[in-house]
């Protein structure tokens, strides 16, 4: 297996754009924990690194209103033109029956996958080492609130990634795979006295099984709004499992801010992991 050229990845999740006008007073205090005015600054920042990919690993809107998606693209668009981009929705990208339509709508085209088929997983192929395969932990169930919804991969998307592993065109190149919610927390943040999620991932064993059976190397994901890493052994290979926090936090904690990934990969294997932090007594992003 011969690797060629270094790759650097972006890595932003959990933006959560939306517009307080749209909201009654409760929810006006949950949108105002996340920041477009910031997200512009990140992606400034971001773009000067002149990535060569970027994943945004879901919650890209807080309800999932047309208009929040096609705000979230359209921030993309106008910061990162000519990048390449893989989005995945989250929990609170299916917060109505229609949400699907309005992210297919807004963001189809760069949820398609490279290699055929329609739905989740797809694949994106970056340079000619790498592999990115998104998969979608995030259902809609009708009747039950979007934020009482446990995070679960179906069986059909888990069979689908071990085909895509499989796959010719992807034995040469590091396997990275896309979720929205995280598979377990961190040591530390079993530890700490913050309140727990309480949508995990339901089938965090089955989706394991599915990632050492895939030989997958790097897994990339969102739902926790802190910077979490995690080094799994799947089989007798480490694994790492990177989540950089939310993109658009306004905190007045240091840890909770504001932030995005920076992930340099060199002949098939994560090389570098470093995170890019809001500062708000400076008023920039800088080295986390």
């Amino acid at each position: 297996m011969r690797y060629r050229l270094s790759v650097l990845l972006a890595h932003l999740t959990d933006i959560h754009v939306a517009d307080e006008r749209d909201y009654d007073e409760r929810w006006k205090t949950k949108v105002r924990k996340h920041s477009e005015e910031l997200l512009e600054r990140l992606l400034v920042d971001l773009a000067s690194f002149r990535p060569d990919h970027v994943v945004l690993t879901g919650d890209i809107t807080q309800t999932a209103l047309r208009s929040e998606f096609e705000r979230a693209r359209a921030h993309l668009d106008r910061r990162l033109p000519g990048v390449r981009l893989t989005v995945l929705p989250g929990n609170h990208d299916k917060w109505c029956e229609d949400a699907g339509r309005f992210f297919a709508e807004t963001f189809g085209d760069l949820s398609h996958c490279e290699l055929g088929g329609e739905g989740f997983p797809f694949c994106h192929l970056l340079g000619e080492d790498v592999a990115l395969v998104a998969l979608d932990s995030s259902p809609w169930v009708p009747g039950v609130d979007p934020a009482d919804v446990k995070g679960y991969v179906d069986p059909a998307q888990l069979e689908r990634l071990r085909q895509l592993s499989e796959d010719a065109r992807l034995r040469s190149r590091l396997l990275v795979v896309l979720i929205h919610h995280h598979l377990r927390l961190s040591e530390e943040d079993e530890k700490a006295l913050d309140p727990k999620d309480p949508t995990p991932l339901e089938n965090a064993s089955d989706v394991l099984a599915a990632l050492q059976q895939a030989n997958v190397g790097l897994v990339l994901h969102g739902h926790r709004h802190k910077q979490m890493r995690l080094e799994l052994v799947l089989g007798n290979r480490p694994v790492p499992v990177l989540c950089p926090g939310s993109a658009t936090r306004v905190d007045p904690r240091p840890d909770r801010t504001g932030r995005y990934g920076l992930y340099r990969i060199e002949e098939g294997l994560l090389r570098e992991a470093r995170v890019r932090a809001w500062d708000p007594a400076r008023g920039t992003f800088d080295w986390a």
